[in-house]
């Protein structure tokens, strides 16, 4: 590797984000080859890509040809116990963890010595990576910031990685506009679109038949796509939520028998065991009406999207890749609140209250699966751009002027 190649590190902690940032390693890839590469790419695999319980995701990214820089395994099996010896809660747990997560990613980061440091969203691996990299004086270029999901702690921590951030690549002017008013310089805030319109790009997407013949998956002549996670803010608990939510789907089936649920794993935050053990129920009782996957992959879940009717739960799924497929979608809970809403996106009434209840939620299905809504759905436009997010990104991280140390100025408004 010549000497005057960047070494840029990407950090990616779940299915979910390696989706939205293989564009991206591509063209990072891409320019780490030849006889004077312009790129040194040392990719850190993290998180749920190293659970079993989680479908070990990590077999996905070196199938995808990337051989990872680090595996960084940070989240447990067992919960953190309090100082009186007995088991803490899910809270403690995750808090003991991601300082233990800070810890460890500063070795490996002092290990590898990038140029600068990508980190995507706001997930507590992501907050713990910007972290360790700031009392580095290593550069962080950080992904979707300036978003709001106003029902969940990553809205805090999304805001805090911006600051700890000295690069800024944003997915509309709203976000950017945002990132500004945090303080940011202008000259350091890039509004390059969402990622996901890259990956929707760049895939071959499977057809019914193939995901029914990989996956096991069942379709019908009308189907919904379920994905739920935890959410810490939500007024209502993640296991009434999640019950209720099972309960409408459950209804929605009996309503209409020809209708069919596919349901995907959940992630690891704070409250994933309750959701866990209850979808794991509900798939068990209803064996003729539900497929469940731990985890499509990107490609699949994709594809399964394209195939279905209705998405439905709370991931961002259901506010940005659906509306880019045109599809209805039912939100629940408060997790998304502050997203861009495009006209195809159903809020469940009491949502911002976060009391709802299974008939709501049965009713918002129902006009999902409506003709007219699904065509509405169709035609209305996202509010994410077009595609083009990951050879714009690969350009600016690859010759942008990182000063050492990534010193900022705050931007006063006035």
């Amino acid at each position: 590797m010549a000497d005057l190649a960047r070494k840029i590190a990407v950090m990616t902690g779940t299915r979910a984000d390696y989706g939205l940032l293989r564009p991206l390693i591509a063209e990072l890839s891409a320019a780490s080859e030849g006889d004077n590469p312009a790129v040194e790419l040392q990719l850190i695999v993290t998180g749920t890509h190293l659970s079993v319980e989680h479908g070990r995701t990590i077999e996905e990214i070196v199938r995808d040809g990337y051989a990872p820089a680090a595996e960084v395994d940070i989240w447990g099996a067992e919960p953190t116990k309090d100082l009186t010896g007995e088991e803490g809660s899910a809270s403690l747990t995750a808090a003991v963890e991601t300082g233990e997560a800070v810890a460890k990613f500063s070795l490996i980061l002092n290990h590898l010595k990038p140029d600068v440091v990508v980190v995507l969203g706001d997930r507590l691996e992501a907050f713990a990576m910007a972290t360790a990299a700031t009392i580095l004086l290593i550069p962080v270029a950080h992904i979707h910031g300036g978003e709001l999901t106003l029902g969940a702690m990553d809205d805090s921590l999304r805001h805090s990685i911006t600051k700890l951030s000295y690069l800024h690549l944003t997915t509309t002017e709203e976000h950017r506009a945002r990132v500004l008013q945090l303080g940011e310089e202008p000259g350091r805030v890039f509004n390059y679109g969402a990622p996901v319109l890259d990956a929707i790009n760049d895939l071959q997407l499977m057809s019914r038949e193939e995901l029914e013949h990989k996956f096991g998956i069942r379709f019908g002549a009308k189907n919904i796509l379920m994905t739920f996670h935890p959410a810490a803010f939500d007024v209502a608990s993640a296991k009434f939520m999640i019950d209720e939510l099972l309960a409408a789907m459950e209804a929605a089936t009996a309503a209409d028998g020809h209708v069919q649920l596919i349901i995907t794993g959940t992630n690891n935050d704070i409250g994933s065991d309750d959701v866990r053990a209850a979808i794991s129920a509900f798939t068990e009782a209803h064996p003729d009406h539900v497929s469940y996957v731990e985890s499509f992959g990107q490609l699949g879940y994709l594809s399964v999207m394209r195939e279905v009717d209705v998405v439905t739960g709370n991931s961002s799924s259901t506010v940005l890749e659906a509306p880019i497929f045109g599809k209805a979608s039912v939100l629940i809970g408060n997790r998304q609140e502050g997203r861009p809403m495009g006209a195809g996106v159903i809020k469940v009434d009491g949502v911002e209250s976060g009391i709802f209840n299974r008939n709501e939620i049965l009713a918002g299905l129902q006009k999902a699966l409506t003709p007219e809504f699904e065509a509405l759905a169709a035609s209305a436009p996202s509010p994410f751009g077009t595609a083009g997010f990951a050879k714009k990104a690969a350009e600016l991280l690859t010759k942008f002027d990182l000063p050492s140390p990534p010193k900022k100025r705050f931007k006063d408004l006035a």
